[in-house]
This record gives structure tokens, sequence and C-alpha cells, in this order.
């Protein structure tokens, strides 16, 4: 004999119609969130990296938070689409071992400073006493370093600084000294040290950029520096930029995998 369908109550009902329109509202609220949300370019090309790496199109089944080494974006860069950006501590425990010795006596400096380093080289590291002219021990210095950053493909501003005192060169006063010495090293880096010029730039500060205060002798000279900075995070904005123009498909074990397009922007806007 067949069972009677128990009957549905009217609380019953009512707390079916209550829950359906509350999931209802909550699903409709975090849609708006996310419409409003800011982007967050860095994090999405993490997630697509992930999933690249996954599926195995670049070799080493790479974490998406990196590893000892650093992290690589894998995304082609302006100007050149088979260069990649890597912030890799592996290059930069290179550049602390080149400067040991320099390091240990304070004749240079580094520093993590957000998303750059900061390579900080006394001026008597680099010039003669009075001098814009680089010296042949900065020369070769100069050349070790260019070796290392060039297979990380990295912006880097050079900005020359000096102290407060008035400048011993004829003709050339501290502004001058310290642009002049910048572009001592970044014409160095494209003529003698193979890098590409569209990546370097060169900044005279005088002495108003001061580390410490110019009241000794010891002071004075931690002041005049030049400062080699590598700016990663440019440098990943420029190449998440270029990830609109990669082909955002993929094929595994005979299915084809589509990946969403990144959102575009307003051409005036500023990254």
């Amino acid at each position: 004999m067949a069972r009677a369908k128990p009957k549905r109550t009217p609380i019953q009902d009512t707390t079916m119609v209550l829950f359906t329109s509350m999931t209802l509202i909550l699903l409709t609220f975090f849609i708006m969130m996310a419409a409003k949300a800011n982007y967050d370019e860095v994090k999405h090309g993490k997630v697509v990296r992930s999933i690249y790496d996954t599926f195995g199109i670049f070799g080493g089944g790479r974490a998406a938070i990196g590893d000892e080494t650093g992290l690589s974006t894998n995304l082609p860069s302006i100007g050149d689409p088979e260069a990649r950006v890597v912030v890799s501590d592996a290059e930069m425990a290179r550049i602390r071992a080149l400067l040991a010795p320099d390091l240990s006596d304070g004749q240079a400096r580094i520093i993590h400073n957000k998303g750059q380093r900061v390579i900080s080289l006394s001026s008597d590291l680099l010039f003669g006493k009075d001098s814009t002219e680089l010296s042949e021990g900065a020369r070769e210095t100069l050349t070790a370093f260019c070796r290392i950053v060039k297979t990380i493909n990295v912006p880097i501003y050079v900005e020359g600084h000096t102290d407060s005192l008035a400048s011993g060169l004829e003709g050339q006063d501290n502004w001058d000294v310290s642009t002049n010495r910048a572009l001592s090293v970044l014409n160095f880096f494209v003529s003698e040290g193979g890098l590409d010029v569209n990546g370097l730039a060169a900044y005279g500060y005088a002495g108003f950029k001061p580390i410490v205060a110019n009241n000794s002798p010891s002071n004075r000279a931690k002041n005049n520096r030049v400062d080699l900075i590598l700016d990663f995070d440019a440098a990943r904005a420029s190449d998440l930029r270029n990830l609109r123009n990669v082909e955002r498909k993929f094929e595994f074990e005979g299915f084809e995998f589509v990946l969403p397009a990144l959102p575009g922007r307003d051409e005036g806007e500023v990254y």
C-alpha cells in the first residue's frame, strides 16, 4: 500500500522562500563587490602562471608564490618578446658577493625598498678625488655588475649625490658633479656593459638627498655616493601590461583551454 506524501506546512514553505531570498541577496552583494573591487594584476598574473605551470606549459612545476630563488613572471617584456623579468634573490646574492669587500668597509650598501633594490656606492669607490671620470677599479666592478643585471632585465636608475660642501671642480657646482657622475655610470653601462639604454635613466641631486647629517668628514663621505636603483615593480608592471597581447589559451590532453582576457584600461590612465 502506497504511503501518502507528507503535506508541506506553511512554515516550511516560508523557510524555503526566506532561504532562497537570502541566498540571492548574498549572491547579488558579492557580484557587486567583485565588480567594484580594484583589479590586482600582480595576483592575476600569479594565478595565470600557476595554471600554466600546473598544466605543463612551463617546465619545473613552479608554485604561484615563487620559491627560494624568487619569482619569475614569464611574461614578454617591451621591445623583447623573449625576455623575462625575474625578481630573484640569486642575482642579488651575486651582487652582494661582488661587493663583499666594499660592503664590509662601508664603501657600499644594499638597501631593500619595497619593490626596489638600491645599491649605494661611495663616490670614492667609483671616482678619483674631485673627478667625474670612472676609475679603473670602478670599471672592473661595474663590468661585473652589468654581467649580473643583464640576466634580470630590470630598469636601473642611476642617481648621483654629493655632500653640502662646495664642489672642488672648476666650473662645476654640486648639481653638475652629481649629474655628470650619474651620466658617467650610465654611459659606461651602455658602451661597455652592453645594457639597453631604454631601461636606464640618470639623475643628479647635488646635496639635497643626504642619508646622514653633513656634520663630519665621515658623514660627508657617506653622502657622496652613486645609487643604482633596480626597479622590479616597474619591470613587473610593464610585463603585466604586455600580457594582454599574449594569446591566452593552451592545449592539454587533446582539450583546448581558453583563459579569460585581462580587462583593458583607458589609454590616458596612468599606471
